[in-house]
C-alpha cells in the first residue's frame, strides 16, 4: 500500500511542473547567465584571441633567425677542366703553355649540400613595431570592454525577464481571481433565473465576459512562457525548464542626485570607455604611418655550408648591416597617413559625441526614474484602500451582512491594486537598473 502511495506521489510530481520548477533568487539568475551565456563565451574566447597577438607583436623585437638547406643528387658527372696550354703560350726559346698542365675548375660531385643560416635583427623599426605591441595591447582593451558591455547587457536582460516573469505572476493571479468573481456571478445568476427575477440575456453577458477573462488568463499563460524561455536561454539552460522565481524585497533602492550619476558616467561608462581606447588606437596608428617615412636599417648575419665548388671555403659566415630606403613611392606613405589621420579625427569626434550622447541618456533614465518613483505613493494607497476595504467586507461576511460575491469584487480589485503597485515598484527599479547600467555600476 506504502509503494503504491509513493508511486501515485511520484507520477503527481512529474506530471506537476510547478512542483519541478526550479526556485531561484535574481542574483542567482544573474550569476549562471554570466557563467554559462553561450555568446558571453564568445567574447571571452575573443579575448583570448586578441592578447595572442600582443604576443606576436612582440616577437618582432627579436631576431629573426631562418635556416634553409638543399641536397641534390648529381646523375651525370662531368669536371670542368682546362686542358694545358687552352689559354695561351708564353713564346721564348721555351714556350711555356697557359696552363702548365690540365686545370679542374669545377670538380663534379654526385652528392651535393647547400644550407645556410640568416639572422636579421631590425634597429630601425623597433618604435613602429612598439607601436604595434601598443596597437595589439588596445585591441585586448576594447575587447575585454565588450565582454564587460556584454556582461552588463546581460544583467539587464535577466534583471528585465525576471521583473516581467513576475509581473505576468502577479497578472495570473489577478485573472483567476476575476474568472472566480464572475462564476459566482453566473451561480447567483442561475439561482436568479430559476426564480424567474432575471432576464437571461445578463447570463450571456457574463459568459462573454467569462469567456474573455479565460482568454486573458491563456495570454498570460503564455507571456509568462516565453518570459520563462527567454530567461532559460539566457542562462545557458533548456528553454523547456520551469521557473520559479522568488519575490524580491519589500525594500527599494535610493535615487541620489542626478549629478551623482552624471559623474560616474564619465569614467565608469562603457561606451565612453570604448571610444577613449577607440581614439587611442587611432592615434597609434598615425604614430606608426609616420615611422614609414625612416629608412629601414637592420643587422645581418649568418652561416653557410656547402660542397658545390671545391675552390671556395665549404664553411663561411657573414656580419653586416641591411639599409633600404623607398625613394618613390608614388604618395603611398602620404595616403596612409592621411587615411590614418582621417580616422582619428573620426574617433575623436565619436568620442565627443558618445560623451554628449551618454549625458542625455543619464538625463532621459533619470527623469523616468523620477517619474516612476513619483508613482509610486499613489499606487501603495490605492492598494491599501483596497485591503481596508476587503477587510471590511469580509468582517461583514462573517457577520453575514454581506455576500461572498462582494467579497470577491472586492479581491478582484485587491490583486488589481496589488498588481499595478508590483508593476510600479518594478518599474522604479528597471529605471534605477538603467542608470546603473549607464553609469557602468550594474552589479
Amino acid at each position: 500500500m506504502k509503494c503504491r502511495i509513493v508511486f501515485v506521489l511520484c507520477i503527481f510530481v512529474f506530471i506537476n511542473p510547478a512542483l519541478r520548477a526550479q526556485t531561484i533568487t535574481l542574483a542567482q539568475a544573474q550569476e549562471q547567465a554570466i557563467q554559462q551565456n553561450r555568446r558571453l563565451k564568445i567574447a571571452r574566447y575573443k579575448v583570448d584571441e586578441t592578447s595572442y597577438k600582443i604576443t606576436e607583436a612582440r616577437s618582432r623585437l627579436y631576431p629573426l633567425i631562418v635556416a634553409n638547406g638543399m641536397y641534390t643528387y648529381n646523375g651525370v658527372t662531368q669536371d670542368l677542366t682546362l686542358p694545358r696550354g687552352s689559354i695561351s703560350v708564353l713564346p721564348g726559346a721555351t714556350p711555356i703553355p697557359l696552363p702548365q698542365q690540365d686545370l679542374t675548375l669545377f670538380r663534379a660531385k654526385h652528392h651535393l649540400f647547400l644550407g645556410n643560416v640568416l639572422a636579421y635583427q631590425p634597429i630601425s623599426l623597433l618604435g613602429k613595431i612598439k607601436d604595434g605591441i601598443k596597437v595589439a595591447q588596445a585591441d585586448v582593451d576594447l575587447a575585454n570592454t565588450q565582454v564587460s558591455q556584454a556582461e552588463l547587457a546581460i544583467r539587464q536582460g535577466v534583471e528585465k525577464l525576471y521583473f516581467g516573469l513576475l509581473i505576468a505572476q502577479k497578472q495570473q493571479q489577478q485573472a483567476l481571481a476575476t474568472i472566480a468573481l464572475t462564476q459566482a456571478k453566473l451561480y447567483d445568476l442561475e439561482s436568479a433565473l430559476l426564480a424567474g427575477k432575471t432576464d437571461p440575456v445578463n447570463k450571456v453577458g457574463l459568459q462573454a465576459d467569462l469567456a474573455n477573462q479565460q482568454q486573458q488568463l491563456l495570454q498570460t499563460n503564455n507571456q509568462i512562457e516565453d518570459y520563462t524561455a527567454d530567461l532559460n536561454e539566457l542562462m545557458g539552460q533548456p528553454t523547456g525548464t520551469a521557473l520559479t522565481p522568488t519575490p524580491l524585497a519589500d525594500s527599494l533602492p535610493v535615487l541620489p542626485p542626478v549629478e551623482t550619476f552624471l559623474e560616474r558616467a564619465k569614467s565608469g561608462n562603457l561606451e565612453v570607455r570604448q571610444a577613449d581606447q577607440t581614439s587611442q588606437k587611432a592615434s597609434l596608428g598615425v604614430q606608426a604611418a609616420r615611422k614609414d617615412y625612416i629608412p629601414t636599417v637592420g643587422a645581418v648575419g649568418g652561416y653557410l655550408f656547402q660542397n658545390v665548388i671545391s675552390d671556395l671555403p665549404q664553411s663561411n659566415y657573414f656580419l653586416g648591416l641591411q639599409v633600404s630606403y623607398t625613394i618613390v613611392d608614388f604618395g603611398r606613405r602620404k595616403a596612409s597617413l592621411n587615411q590614418r589621420l582621417s580616422q582619428q579625427k573620426q574617433a575623436d569626434e565619436n568620442r565627443q559625441y558618445t560623451q554628449e550622447h551618454i549625458t542625455g541618456e543619464v538625463e532621459k533614465a533619470y527623469r523616468k526614474a523620477r517619474q516612476a518613483a513619483a508613482l509610486l505613493p499613489v499606487a501603495a494607497q490605492a492598494a491599501q484602500y483596497r485591503r481596508d476595504e476587503f477587510k471590511l467586507k469580509n468582517d461583514r461576511l462573517i457577520a453575514g451582512l454581506a455576500l461572498k460575491r462582494d467579497v470577491l469584487e472586492t479581491q478582484a480589485a485587491l490583486t488589481k491594486a496589488e498588481v499595478d503597485l508590483y508593476a510600479a515598484q518594478l518599474a522604479y527599479r528597471l529605471a534605477v537598473s538603467d542608470l546603473h547600467l549607464l553609469t557602468g555600476t550594474l552589479r
